[in-house]
């Protein structure tokens, strides 16, 4: 979801007037355009999650006048782990990279709980073809240290020219000496969802994105009639919340719960317009601690059915929502404005994660 949210409340409180003071905000790093505080005060106070006293939002101008861009960064992600900022100029750079149709090595990377960079290689990438196993620890890309950098930054760091050497460094999960790791970017697209197993029937979702649902019937229309399946989510890191709505309705039916959101506008439920095609197979699903976002919520909404049962271990535990603000200088700010709930109760997995339903029945 994306708003064009560029707005300032008709009677902010007084105190926020004068924390604000309505004007422009402290300059950004080196003489750059005056940082559009009151806007993103605004959008903290009436559409993110987690609100914002005049308190925090006068230690936000501060924060800023210290620190500028940096000063604002550091501000928002303590007021909300998942929000950031991108000025204008940021973004220009990010849509002309993107124009280039730049190259990778075909993995994922993700943040897990205790803050190590992991990898996820795709079948037949560069990444795997070099010897970069599920769950290796990303310590460096071309000599600069992956903790100091965003995962935004990093997939920076790690597209580029097809052809050209990227250089890793990174350690197994159970330990052992950093190993360094060279190879060359690929311009290969890798799909979101494979068949690896026939007999039984075994379909992995690497991420759920815009063509996940398209990719996920193919695999189902290809199963003997009435054949269940295995579904494996492990290191399915989430990806596209829609996307994974729309694989979760292919199980279920009518007036199930697909999805349920709680915000400060109040609470949005989703169910299954009519049967899914695939509803009354026997579903068994395999999650990892990497399991995260839109893939939680595809195991919460089938094992909700008490059809379909989940195995393997605790899962990350996303159950935020983040939408994007487009400022009036053009620049993006992101905020946690939602939380996930489970279908049939106000709980969510927020930094906890969903436990195997075999683990959740003995409890």
């Amino acid at each position: 979801m994306r708003f064009n949210a560029c707005f300032l409340p008709k009677a902010l409180p007084a105190v926020l007037a004068l924390v604000l003071a309505a004007g422009a905000g402290p300059a950004g790093a080196d003489g750059q355009e005056p940082l559009p505080l009151a806007e993103i005060a605004a959008l903290i106070r009436t559409q993110s999650l987690y609100g914002g006293s005049a308190g925090d939002l006068h230690g936000m101008r501060e924060a800023a006048e210290h620190g500028g861009i940096d000063g604002l960064r550091g501000f928002l992600t303590e007021l909300d782990r998942y929000s950031s900022y991108t000025t204008a100029e940021e973004m220009e750079r990010m849509r002309s990279a993107a124009s280039l149709k730049p190259a990778g090595v075909g993995m994922d990377i993700f943040e897990d709980r205790q803050k190590n960079v992991r990898c996820v290689p795709y079948p037949g990438s560069p990444a795997e073809t070099a010897g970069i196993a599920y769950g290796d620890i990303l310590e460096s890309v071309d000599g600069l240290p992956a903790n100091d950098l965003t995962l935004r930054d990093l997939a920076g760091l790690i597209r580029g020219e097809e052809g050209a050497e990227i250089e890793f460094t990174l350690r197994r999960e159970n330990g052992g000496e950093p190993r360094s790791v060279i190879m060359k970017r690929s311009a290969a697209d890798y799909p979101s969802v494979l068949q690896t197993r026939v007999n039984p029937p075994v379909i992995r979702i690497f991420r759920f994105g815009p063509a996940t649902a398209k990719e996920l019937r193919r695999c189902l229309e290809y199963l003997p009639e009435e054949t269940g399946c295995v579904i494996d989510l492990r290191g399915n890191t989430g990806g596209s919340m829609e996307a994974g709505a729309d694989c979760a309705r292919f199980f279920l039916k009518k007036g199930e719960t697909v999805l349920r959101l709680a915000g400060r506008k109040g609470e949005t439920k989703l169910t299954a317009e009519k049967d899914g095609a695939w509803s009354d197979i026997p579903v068994v699903l395999v999650q990892d601690r990497f399991t995260a976002s839109a893939a939680e919520i595809f195991i919460a909404a089938l094992t909700a059915t008490g059809r379909v049962q989940s195995r393997g271990e605790q899962s990350a535990g996303k159950a935020r929502v983040q939408n994007l603000f487009t400022l009036k200088d053009k620049s993006i700010l992101k905020l946690t404005t939602e939380k996930i709930m489970f279908p049939h109760s106000d709980d969510d997995w927020e930094g906890s994660g969903i436990p195997p339903s075999a683990d959740r029945s003995a409890q």
